[in-house]
């Protein structure tokens, strides 16, 4: 990847819009089920670009790509837990 930056921004806004559409907004039935499966599969290109520009980068964008590594394991994971989570259990509930 010639524009680590590039795609780290790319990335990142993709994932943090993502993660409010899933998280936070509730603007048709079943679209925050549907953005947090979206997300989690956005989180995996995110943790691979940044991981990838955390091993080739150097000083302070180093320190930033490590928390961009971190950011999609967290955030997937509330995601997880707020919204995936009782929707799963909401269909076992009915079957």
């Amino acid at each position: 990847m010639k524009n680590n930056s590039r795609w780290m921004l790319i990335s990142g806004m993709m994932g943090v819009s993502f993660f409010i559409t899933a998280n936070f907004t509730s603007i048709f039935q079943g679209s925050s089920v549907l953005a947090g499966i979206l997300q989690i599969a956005v989180n995996a290109f995110v943790f691979i670009v940044w991981a990838k520009a955390f091993g080739e980068t150097k000083g302070f964008k180093k320190f930033l790509a490590f928390f961009g590594v971190i950011g999609p394991v967290i955030t997937a994971g509330i995601t997880i837990w707020r919204v995936l989570t009782p929707f799963i259990i909401f269909l076992i509930q009915f079957l």
